[in-house]
């Protein structure tokens, strides 16, 4: 596991700037900011859910707080968002371009907890717009980001180490690349008729490749564990932004199912995940919608050069996210 590199002042500054410049860019092609959802009573397609229990005039009753066994009785029970994708959606029914800093809560997986690119709770800046076209989803991240690099890149204030110089540098060049998912595969030594995501390994190799941003679309079925358009080739129409260096994955985000048929047949493919409410407003709206959330943590360490997403974890911050390595916070408080 990596050691921390940022005091938590420089935390907290780095936050601050990559928030502001996201906004400012944000503003600059006219998307509005809307209120994320905390907690839904609907179940997002493909999502491995967290509750919140609420109770009834009282706090709810902590039958046990063994861990493992933890045991709580309440009024209601909700989900605790793992992104808001469907939230952001269902806005472009009033708004055309949207987006939202949105907390996030998801599971980590086995031997995600060394990857330095992996957080309990962590923040999403969500984009969605009313389009069809990966082409414009592509132009229209680029911008953003070049953006979010030139306004960085202009701040005068905040200290820049060699590697985040270089790392922004890069985020500022226009014109970033696009391979297909089978080339990805090709291009580490694969089958390019590998039907599986790239490994955290494959993902660092392949990244290492670029010395710039680019985007990985055309995925096969079986891999995303999200519902996307399917297009006439049989694929899906699903992207991410990676982002160089052997950094990877930024963000992730795919031209939304195109009718109320679509929704209900890969949601029930995904399993438990299945929920009418998200189908019966694409049947009624009939709106059309593409859009992708960039990792605010993975951003801000990529831009910083720190080595650990575990460094852009706040000092204010007591969640789960401390107990994936403790001596790593233990070290950053002596900084």
């Amino acid at each position: 596991m990596s050691k921390p590199t940022l005091s938590y002042l420089e935390t907290y500054i780095w936050s601050g700037l990559v928030l502001n410049g996201l906004r400012k860019a944000a503003a600059e092609n006219n998307f509005m900011e809307i209120l994320p959802s905390i907690i839904s009573s609907s179940y997002e397609p493909g999502a491995k859910h967290s509750f919140a229990v609420l109770g009834d005039k009282n706090l709810p009753q902590v039958i046990s707080d063994e861990s493992g066994n933890v045991q709580v009785k309440g009024k209601e029970k909700y989900y605790l968002p793992v992104s808001h994708v469907v939230e952001k959606q269902m806005s472009l029914e009033f708004l055309e371009k949207v987006y939202c800093v949105a907390p996030c809560l998801r599971l980590v997986m086995d031997g995600e907890e060394s990857s330095g690119k992996h957080l309990y709770n962590f923040f999403q800046f969500e984009i969605e717009w009313r389009t069809s076209s990966m082409e414009d989803v592509f132009l229209q991240g680029e911008k953003i980001l070049v953006s979010l690099a030139k306004t960085i890149l202009e701040d005068q204030i905040t200290p820049q180490s060699e590697t985040g110089l270089r790392n922004i540098r890069a985020l500022a060049k226009s014109n970033y690349p696009t391979i297909t998912f089978s080339e990805g595969h090709r291009l580490i030594g694969n089958s390019p008729d590998l039907r599986r995501d790239f490994t955290p390994e494959e993902d660092e190799k392949l990244t290492k490749l670029f010395d710039i941003p680019f985007w990985i679309y055309d995925y096969p079925e079986g891999v995303r564990d999200s519902i996307y358009h399917q297009n006439d080739e049989g694929s899906y129409d699903t992207y991410d932004l990676m982002l160089p260096f052997g950094y990877g994955e930024l963000t992730t985000g795919g031209i939304r199912p195109k009718t109320a048929e679509e929704i209900l047949q890969q949601s029930k493919r995904l399993g438990k995940s299945y929920s009418t409410a998200y189908a019966e407003w694409k049947d009624r709206s009939q709106i059309q919608t593409a859009g992708f959330g960039i990792g605010l943590e993975r951003i801000i360490r990529y831009m910083s050069g720190c080595d650990s997403i575990l460094d852009i974890v706040q000092y204010h911050d007591l969640g789960p996210n401390r107990n994936i390595n403790k001596d790593f916070f233990k070290e950053k408080e002596a900084i």
